[in-house]
């Protein structure tokens, strides 16, 4: 399996300082805040506002506001609204190379290397009621500001403040009474999604049959149904269509090309039902999603013609 084709396709920072962060993000449409992905950065997410279920790898954790989430390298995750109101977080995305050094050291051989091959496991959930927790929250609620705020020595501030928050997780690890909620099955599972999830993503511009993608781990079309929504919260046909509305949304933003061109490139062989669906996950058409980014394309666009859409 080419796990290359599963990993998020977001440059999170640069290669002299690999960090990223996402201030105050916010659902928009539906109930998904976090689509199911995986990078090797690792990352943390405090929630700002509402609550929202993450699922990481097979295991399901309840997040409320102040709260914050451990995702580690290369775990598969997803977030998922919980109740009716709305869900703003941030996140704090960096590559555990920033962590590491020149020569192997004590720091790589009894803290980084055990985070990265799993033999250690941290706690998922930060609920800042122990001291510790308040400690991790207020180091990440700093790297957010300094980065975002561009304060003086905010790189060397924020390598700082990610040793002390390992530093306070490896004095305190994962316990079994945090509000979790049970796994849902064995690590397998995880495995046999990337590999769909790896068919879908190399392949989304072409037909996708339900049947070529539960064969690929060998279920009938129910079960594999069954076993894709619950661990994606989406129907097969729903992941795709997001997933073809995310590469669509990106030719908006970066290209001239036209609507049907587009829909097409995405792999929808019908201008309507690409129009339907944009309008159902983006709240506008793809005319009026691309109007904002017009001023940054460099190509002139041309007017809409009978073949393309009318808003």
């Amino acid at each position: 399996m080419n796990r290359e084709m599963l990993r998020e396709d977001r440059v999170h920072g640069h290669p002299m300082y690999p960090v990223s962060i996402y201030p105050n993000i916010e659902q928009l449409n539906g109930n998904s805040i976090l689509d199911c992905h995986w990078h090797d950065e690792m990352e943390f997410i405090v929630i700002r506002k509402g609550q929202a279920v993450f699922q990481l790898d097979m295991t399901y954790v309840e997040a409320h506001e102040g709260q914050a989430i451990f995702v580690n390298s290369g775990q598969l995750h997803a977030g998922v609204l919980d109740g009716n109101s709305p869900c703003v977080f941030s996140a704090v995305v960096f590559s555990p190379d920033l962590l590491t050094s020149s020569d192997f050291d004590v720091i790589q051989e009894k803290y980084i290397g055990p985070l990265l091959d799993k033999s250690f496991q941290p706690e998922p959930l930060i609920k800042g009621e122990c001291l510790w927790e308040k400690e991790v929250l207020a180091a990440l609620n700093r790297i957010l500001e300094d980065n975002e705020k561009r304060l003086p020595a905010y790189e060397l501030s924020t390598k700082a403040h990610l040793y002390l928050i390992f530093a306070r997780m490896f004095i305190h690890p994962q316990t079994t009474d945090r509000g979790q909620h049970l796994p849902s099955g064995s690590p397998d599972k995880v495995e046999r999604l990337k590999t769909v999830l790896n068919f879908i993503h190399d392949h989304y511009s072409e037909p996708l049959r339900l049947k070529d993608l539960a064969g690929l781990i060998s279920m009938s079309e129910g079960h594999f149904c069954r076993f894709f929504k619950q661990l994606t919260q989406k129907s097969p046909v729903e992941y795709i269509n997001h997933y073809r509305i995310l590469k669509a949304c990106k030719l908006l933003e970066n290209s001239g090309m036209k609507i049907v061109d587009i829909a097409m490139e995405s792999g929808f062989d019908n201008l309507s039902y690409f129009i339907t669906v944009f309008k159902q996950m983006k709240g506008c058409t793809p005319s009026r999603y691309r109007k904002p980014f017009n001023e940054k394309v460099t190509v002139i666009l041309t007017e809409p013609t009978s073949s393309d859409e009318k808003d």
